[in-house]
């Protein structure tokens, strides 16, 4: 059995702009797994959409500087609450 949280909507956003940045500069899964003091395979795992590991919190600063953009740039945008 799978005790791993699922995936939420901001979860699966930072997952897919982490994977789009990394295509876009080049940055293998090796190099970024290296960046982030991570096995290979758990970017691998968090890039699989069968799979529920996901970045966590604490590796924002580390992802942003690898993939040299702001922290914020790989969260999704503010929703602005409508009365």
């Amino acid at each position: 059995m799978d005790n791993k949280p699922h995936a939420t909507d901001v979860d699966a956003y930072l997952i897919e702009k982490v994977k789009e940045l990394r295509g876009k500069k080049g940055i293998s899964q090796a190099k970024l797994a290296l960046a982030l003091d991570v096995s290979v395979g758990y970017i691998g795992h968090v890039e699989s959409p069968k799979d529920r590991t996901k970045y966590s919190l604490s590796m924002l600063p580390k992802l942003a500087v690898a993939l040299e953009c702001e922290y914020t740039d790989l969260l999704p945008p503010l929703k602005k609450a409508t009365d």
